[in-house]
């Protein structure tokens, strides 16, 4: 094939590299334009040694491309001199020929690099496929190790529980036979104690009756002396708001006639902030200002 790769990727459509894919025995037709293209070249390259061994060489029917201009070709144009214009842009075309050149084999070395990549990788995937046969066959062993070891433990876990149950249905029958023997004992001393309470209450209530008639009769005279003393609080309270009211009276006149001086201050200060303002702030800026 006379096409390079970068010409494929670039004067082709994804359909039209397909096609000619599917002429050169390519089946896969699936990823990229350039994996595509790859694998044009690689079907081009193994089928020329047998166009080699054919008496006539073997045509592939062409498939029109879409009108694209290309470039045209370094050796159409015709330089003269080895000064002025024409020099540098013979020197321009043979540099882009260079970097054309280097990036087909920049491209061509990629991919030929990760061609082994993926060889390599798939190597590395079959090695481990192997070792995770190997783990999971480990897997399984240490699985049914296990679920033997919880069958023994949840066995005697069983028995244990058997012989704990056993045990403290055994204490419970104890326990419930000393808990009756020890509720009789009690109830006999509830007895005797109901009835050293009933001898209790009607002394408290003997003693309760004689309380309540000195609380009542201690209330009484805390009622009359706290009385006769309000009585005396409120006549001490009456003569001292009279005197504070006489007091205020004054108080009050003499604020009257420190609001006024206070008053009188003010508009004389605010008479010098604007005689300030209008005389001696405008001097100030003048002289300032001016010199």
């Amino acid at each position: 094939m006379a096409e390079t790769f970068e010409e494929l990727v670039t004067n082709h459509t994804r359909r039209e590299l397909e096609e000619m894919a599917m002429k050169l025995g390519v089946e896969s037709l699936g990823g990229t334009k350039s994996q595509i293209a790859d694998a044009i070249l690689e079907a081009s390259r193994k089928a020329a040694p047998e166009e080699e061994a054919q008496p006539a060489p073997r045509e592939y029917p062409k498939v029109e491309a879409p009108m694209i201009v290309r470039p045209k070709a370094a050796a159409k144009t015709q330089f003269f001199g080895k000064t002025g214009v024409m020099a540098k842009i013979s020197a321009a075309n043979k540099s882009a020929e260079e970097m054309q050149k280097a990036g087909r084999d920049i491209r061509e070395e990629g991919i030929r690099k990760m061609t082994k990549s993926i060889a390599e990788f798939n190597k590395g995937v079959a090695s481990q496929e192997k070792e995770n046969k190997k783990a999971v066959a480990m897997i399984n062993s240490g699985v049914r190790e296990i679920q033997s070891a919880t069958d023994k433990m949840a066995s005697k876990m069983r028995d244990e529980a058997r012989e704990m149950v056993e045990d403290g249905s055994r204490r419970l029958k104890a326990g419930l036979s000393q808990f009756n023997s020890d509720l009789s004992s009690q109830i006999e001393e509830n007895k005797e104690a109901a009835t050293k309470l009933n001898a209790g209450a009607k002394e408290i209530h003997t003693s309760m009756e004689k309380m309540s008639g000195e609380f009542q009769k201690a209330g009484r005279e805390m009622r009359e002396e706290g009385f006769r003393n309000l009585q005396k609080g409120m006549a001490d309270f009456r003569k001292s708001v009279d005197t504070q009211v006489k007091e205020n009276n004054k108080a009050i006149s003499r604020i009257g006639s420190g609001a006024r001086e206070i008053q009188e201050k003010a508009r004389t200060f605010q008479g010098e902030i604007h005689r300030y303002q209008e005389q001696d702030l405008k001097s100030y800026v003048k002289d300032f200002y001016y010199g």
